[in-house]
């Protein structure tokens, strides 16, 4: 976990966990897909399944190994681990100024559902809940 920790770290944009928060949860219930290049960890999707609903929690790549395909594959592979899974519905929550990640969404079949008001901190930001549907 430390590998991922770095990472995360060092991805601004990512989600920023403490220790803790990188343990699995009582209900057990986080799943993990971690990219290595040359042995370090260069990307990481932390997602959780609950019934047929699926929520991506965090997907990180290092700033220095990005549009090279391993966010796609990290999202590709959580994808088909929510459809062997049973999952109909894969939802998560963006920065409304992140338009980097709102693109990526986009092109990985992830559309506009809603908006939670002011639910980012550091700064203050509306987050917009993209959702697409597990074939």
């Amino acid at each position: 976990m430390e590998s991922v920790r770095r990472l995360l770290s060092g991805v601004p944009e990512a989600a920023q966990w403490c220790a803790d928060d990188l343990r699995p949860g009582p209900q057990g219930n986080f799943c993990w897909r971690v990219a290595e290049e040359e042995g370090a960890v260069c990307g990481v999707v932390v997602f959780r399944i609950t019934g047929d609903e699926a929520e991506i929690l965090n997907l990180a790549v290092d700033s220095s190994r990005r549009r090279r395909g391993t966010g796609s594959q990290l999202m590709e592979d959580a994808i088909e681990a929510c459809r062997s899974a049973g999952v109909a519905k894969i939802f998560l929550e963006v920065r409304n100024s992140n338009e980097g990640a709102r693109k990526f969404y986009a092109h990985m079949g992830f559309g506009e559902s809603g908006r939670r008001r002011q639910y980012y901190r550091e700064p203050v930001e509306d987050a917009l809940v993209l959702v697409r549907t597990v074939e």
